[in-house]
């Protein structure tokens, strides 16, 4: 019974194929549309696709042509072909502004670009794109039921920058380019105030600071000593990560070592 079943299921099968590719290779302009939203329900967006990209043209000035180019947006988009869904559903928004479907279109091109964004330690060309849609997206549509979700990407996105700077600037650290990492930690600092790594930056400023300080001529020793006693204790004041207090404080006893014997030896200095 059970290999029976099997048989069936298969014949059916075969039977769907084939009347599908029968469809695709004819020349049945309704049958292939009508096939497309069958292949779209069914979930198979690959084949929808191709169809809905045949029947393209001979529906662009018919009624019918706003559901079906969201339809193949759709499709476009559960196949991961985010670059082309997110080019489809623009498309729909802009030919259909008054849409009941426009909102969830712009929703679709932000989920689009959210799917391209890559991982932090590659170029992040369409984060900074996914963001750019997402504040787009919140003041058109202020109220939106989608304004959490895109609240939640935006989070994330933003939250992978700040990673992709954080990650740049501590390289100039371990790279022992103290300068740079100076400057490029005040910019981060300036840029991301509120980043869940202000904690880290702030640590590695001091470090760097510290580090150039006890490495530099003694005739610019005691100004850059200062300068990274000044940042230990602005580390301080916002940090609470104990593991970081113990090694900051570890390397700000240095200092004031290094700053406690130029104070015995001013001759050094001169």
């Amino acid at each position: 019974m059970k290999k029976l079943i099997l048989i069936i299921i298969g014949f059916l099968l075969l039977a769907a194929c084939s009347e599908y590719q029968k469809v695709y290779n004819g020349n049945d302009i309704e049958a292939k549309y009508k096939m497309a939203w069958k292949m779209y329900k069914a979930g198979k967006y690959g084949k929808a696709d191709q169809l809905f990209t045949q029947v393209d043209k001979f529906y662009k000035q018919k009624p019918a042509y706003q559901r079906l180019l969201f339809a193949h947006a759709m499709s476009l988009f559960h196949m991961k072909y985010y670059q082309s869904a997110g080019e489809k559903f623009r498309k729909f928004t802009r030919l259909y502004p008054e849409s009941s479907k426009a909102e969830e279109s712009d929703f679709y091109i932000v989920k689009a670009y959210e799917a391209l964004s890559p991982p932090y330690s590659l170029d992040q060309g369409y984060t900074v794109r996914a963001i750019e849609e997402i504040n787009s997206f919140l003041k058109k549509y202020p109220f939106s039921k989608y304004k959490d979700q895109v609240n939640a990407i935006n989070e994330k996105l933003q939250r992978k920058l700040e990673r992709k700077y954080f990650e740049i600037a501590k390289m100039y650290y371990d790279l022992d380019r103290y300068k740079a990492a100076i400057r490029a930690f005040n910019n981060y600092l300036v840029d991301y105030p509120g980043s869940y790594l202000k904690e880290k930056a702030l640590y590695y400023r001091f470090k760097a600071a510290a580090d150039l300080a006890l490495q530099s001529v003694e005739s610019k020793k005691e100004a850059r000593i200062n300068t990274a006693i000044g940042y230990y204790r602005n580390f301080m004041e916002k940090n609470k990560d104990e593991n970081l207090k113990t090694k900051a404080k570890k390397t700000f006893e240095k200092l004031q070592k290094a700053l406690s014997d130029m104070q015995k030896n001013p001759s050094t200095t001169s």
